[in-house]
């Protein structure tokens, strides 16, 4: 699975060191890249040699085929030239003059073309180099000779200093991130970069360390493992039931079922370009119990039937024949409740999707094979048992089977028969009892007994801190307080090891630190800072990531200058933070003064860390503005504007391409020059060429400001965000507890809006496609039973069954105690086509069966008739899920949650079909009685009651 569809909503959380998959523009299409792995290359080189090995690494890469390379922390390239104030006002030049003598002199334009085009003239003369560009003509002396830029001015090859930097074990170094498009193989990807590391590093120098961190085909591999295991061990207790309950032969056959199901639904997968997931692959280790259930049913009726006495062929063509109607409405119930998956939208609809894909491309497999294939392997194997038993032959399978059968058959007419019976004769009292056991569960539910989350990530191998500092701090103090956090990061490690002296060996794996970033959304950088920390893998530790930041914040000693130290694991799922409090009105001041109010009260909430707004103040602002006298020298605001800027900044001169990149030559004042008091000796321009000290032509104020102001909807927001500690509280209750104490009336009264978006946000999105899915899904159903019944109210009894499936799911949740999430809801959808699939097949039973005896035994007969294949479908399913339930790894926990939804509900709902809906059918027949009775009374004369 993929991670990295994530929101980003405060300049702390833009810093790099938060991973993000961006979607990269090509020239006629958008192409959306996922990251693989990426290559930390560090050592004691120079940082422009550095960066061309980084190129090279990338250049073989590519050729190798891999679709994206990106370089991180290789500052973009620059020619710096440095004059001193004095030397320009002795030659009586601005920089702006200095960048234009530059631009003109190193120029490469087209200058015509000759013979009606086959000859372009081109004038050439564009300077590349620092070497170069010193050897420009500025200043032409009276006497005839020049000045050249060299002879006034330092001119040096230089980089960027508003880059981010990063940094491995206090060494520089540049990150590579390999990308792959969203319609290539990960794992091929992956292995192609591991394999080129791996040679690679034989030819590399020991000062140069070369490291792979953040391999997502590593952990593909791992969860495809651990399904494959599971599924391999659920399968197996698959055949284990089916060779317990039917006959050897029978049991082959319908197990063949499996693999042809499966290999058809791989090939629809392949033919809609879907792919091998892990969701993808619990949906098939869900449908290996479910596939089999059609032809259990076909197979187990025509094994009776040829126990009754009807040859091989005439026995598996009248189960087919008999069972055509139920088990081709049970599969198209099951669809109809898979596919309101399909409807839900957003993030979970693109997580969740590979599963109701999976699971219905095997069912209509397994429906094909089931009436088209299975009946002639039944002929088969039943006309073998035929020919053995003329000639009173029986192997040791058989002569188990045949006191197996025995003893099943005395359990169901001696235990079985007596239990349905009571169940059906007091079946008031079996439909309170269903009833009570519903709102038991509702209550658990809504009480909090059962918690809920929307949808927790797997146990993280990554860990990202980001720091702000306040505004006006100098990068040089971010950096120092960068390295504070990583002694800080030891110090927890070392705490939690039982070994600090193998720390590295047991729980951080890498660490890399970033300084600064330069985007269009946050300006300049020089206080944002973050730390990348890779732990070993979650099977190798015994220290949750929970557990690692807990011990990092407190480890952290915050100095003044610290405004916010943010510490988060890497999410899968939905995006958006845990708490998201959106604040919307027309004064940004009062947004502001809420925002700190409530964050304060946020902190109060037990299990709420890293409460943070994203209306960061902005550096202490100089306001100049023009003064009269300014006015009257000429002066305009732009020209002051343009002036300041390039005495602070620099005039950029020229871009020009060297190699592949984009090279920028900045003119600017010597370093030693723009310092905290530049604007008090600064001299500017006239347009009549009078230079006077800026001070005396503008006035200067100081004022503070914010560093960005968002705005939705044309009015101005501003989000309130906050971590929430699982173990100790749940989103929902924070949100619940600041509504109750007063949250809508507190904004209200400040003119203020709110909404929570993020995860909530998601989460209601969700749900509501979720409520529409289902009433569409409990429709078709409906429909398909009415269909397949003739009877309006007979679809009622058999889709009771559906809402007492969400009893034995929160049964289970509580025995293991775990949280239900947005996946056991999913799982209860899916679980209510299961669940009424044995209920169809009962109900025409007990129909047939009508015809010829009373309801009341018809519908014990009818119970006792279906035990054997209720319980059958019913244990294969739950055994092909079963493995998952013990399954320690962590990366396997969000998965529980679905499969305890599906073996609970699926074994109390063995129960409620064998005795709740024979109950229902005579309570049926009992309301009908009852109303006839009623409308023959009314419609009755009066002189017929004598």
């Amino acid at each position: 699975m993929q991670q990295a569809l994530a929101e980003v909503d405060s300049a702390v959380s833009q810093i790099r060191t938060f991973p993000e998959d961006a979607e990269e523009p090509e020239v006629s299409r958008v192409v959306r890249y996922e990251t693989v792995t990426k290559i930390v290359l560090s050592g004691d080189f120079p940082e422009s040699s550095l960066k061309n090995i980084a190129k090279d690494i990338r250049d073989d890469l590519l050729r190798l085929g891999v679709d994206k390379v990106d370089l991180f922390g290789a500052r973009k390239e620059e020619i710096w030239v440095e004059v001193a104030p004095g030397r320009l006002r002795e030659l009586d030049l601005k920089l702006s003059d200095v960048a234009e003598r530059i631009r003109e002199s190193s120029q490469d334009l087209p200058s015509g073309e000759l013979a009606g085009g086959e000859r372009q003239i081109r004038s050439i003369g564009l300077k590349r180099t620092a070497r170069e560009i010193e050897e420009v003509d500025v200043v032409a002396r009276p006497d005839g000779t020049k000045l050249q830029l060299k002879d006034f001015a330092r001119v040096t090859e230089s980089y960027d200093d508003a880059s981010a930097l990063v940094f491995r074990d206090g060494k520089q170094a540049i990150e590579l991130t390999i990308r792959r498009a969203v319609n290539t193989d990960a794992l091929d990807i992956a292995a192609k970069v591991k394999t080129y590391i791996e040679n690679l590093q034989e030819t590399l120098p020991p000062t140069l360390q070369l490291e792979q961190y953040e391999e997502r085909a590593k952990s593909i591999e791992e969860r495809i493992a651990l399904l494959v295991n599971n599924g391999a061990s659920g399968l197996a207790l698959v055949l284990l039931v089916l060779f317990i309950f039917l006959n050897a032969r029978v049991a082959i056959w319908v197990a063949v079922g499996i693999p042809a199901a499966m290999l058809a639904a791989v090939a629809v997968m392949w033919g809609s370009g879907q792919t091998i997931n892990m969701l993808s692959l619990f949906g098939m280790i869900m449908a290996i119990g479910i596939v089999v259930d059609d032809a259990i049913v076909v197979g187990e009726h025509a094994e009776t039937r040829f126990k009754q006495g009807l040859s091989a062929l005439e026995a598996s063509v009248a189960g087919a024949r008999r069972m055509a109607a139920p088990v081709t409405s049970a599969t198209l119930t099951t669809v109809a409740a898979f596919m309101p998956l399909f409807l839900v939208s957003g993030i979970m609809g693109q997580i969740i999707a590979a599963i109701p894909f999976v699971v219905i491309a095997v069912l209509i497999a397994s429906l094909v094979e089931c009436f088209y294939v299975l009946p002639g392997h039944l002929a088969h194997a039943l006309k073998v048992d035929e020919e053995r038993k003329e000639k009173n032959k029986e192997s040791a399978l058989a002569i188990f089977r045949r006191r197996f059968d025995r003893r099943f058959d005395d359990f169901r007419q001696q235990k079985f028969a007596p239990v349905v019976t009571l169940a059906i004769r007091y079946r008031y009292v079996t439909l309170a009892v269903s009833i009570a056991a519903l709102i038991v569960s509702l209550g658990s539910v809504l009480g909090g007994r059962v918690g809920y989350q929307f949808f927790p990530s797997p146990e993280p191998d990554l860990v990202y801190a980001n720091i702000e500092m306040v505004a006006g701090t100098s990068r040089d103090e971010t950096q120092a307080t960068l390295i504070q956090a990583e002694n800080a990061l030891h110090d927890a490690a070392s705490a939690l090891s039982d070994d600090p002296d193998l720390v590295a060996m047991t729980l951080v794996k890498l660490g890399i630190v970033v300084q600064g970033d330069a985007t269009p959304t946050t300006g300049t950088t020089d206080t944002l800072g973050g730390i990348v920390v890779e732990l070993k893998s979650a099977e190798q530790r015994d220290v949750l990531a929970a557990e690692m930041i807990k011990t990092w914040r407190e480890k952290f000693v915050r100095s003044p200058k610290v405004k916010s130290f943010e510490v988060r694991a890497s999410e899968v799922g939905p995006p958006g933070r845990d708490l998201d409090l959106r604040l919307r009105g027309d004064s940004i001041h009062k947004l502001k003064a809420a925002a700190d109010e409530l964050r304060l009260k946020m902190m109060r909430y037990p299990g709420v860390s890293d409460v943070k707004d994203n209306l960061p103040d902005g550096k202490p602002e100089l306001i100049l503005e023009l003064t009269p006298r300014g006015r009257n020298m000429g002066f305009t605001t732009v020209d002051i504007s343009r002036q300041v800027r390039d005495s602070v900044d620099g005039a950029i001169a020229k871009r020009f391409p060297r190699g592949d990149e984009e090279v920028w030559v900045r003119v600017r004042l010597s370093q030693e020059a723009v310092d905290k008091s530049i604007l008090e000796n600064l001299y500017v321009r006239s347009p009549d060429g009078l230079e006077v000290p800026l001070t005396e032509v503008v006035s200067i104020r100081n004022e503070s400001g914010y560093a960005r102001i968002k705005r939705e909807n044309g009015s101005r927001e501003v989000a309130v965000t906050a971590e929430i500690d699982p173990d100790v509280t749940r989103a929902g209750q924070v949100i619940r507890a600041l509504e109750e104490d007063g949250l809508g009336s507190f904004l209200a009264n400040r003119g203020i809006g709110y909404s929570f978006a993020g995860r909530a946000e998601e989460q209601r999105e969700t749900s509501a496609d979720m409520r529409f899915g289902t009433m569409l899904g409990l429709s078709f159903i409906y429909i398909i039973l009415a269909w397949v019944f003739a009877s309006y109210s007979r679809p009622l009894v058999v889709m009771s069954v559906i809402p007492l499936g969400f009893v034995g799911a929160v049964f289970g949740h509580f025995v293991f105690g775990v949280d239900l999430t947005i996946l056991s809801v999913f799982a209860i959808l899916g679980l209510a086509g299961i669940v009424i699939n044995d209920s169809i097949v009962l109900v025409t039973t007990i129909e047939q069966r009508r015809a010829e005896e009373p309801l009341f035994s018809a519908a014990v007969n009818g119970s006792c008739d279906r035990l054997r294949a209720v319980i059958l479908t019913s244990a294969t399913t739950i055994g092909g899920l079963t493995p998952l339930l013990f399954e320690k790894s962590l990366q396997a926990q969000f998965l529980i949650p679905m499969a305890l939804t599906l073996i609970f509900g699926l074994a109390v709902s063995t129960f409620v079909v064998l005795l709740l809906v024979p109950a229902l059918c005579v309570i049926q027949q009992d309301i009908g009685d009852f109303l006839r009775a009623r409308l023959t009374t009314s419609r009755r004369p009066a002189g017929d009651a004598l």
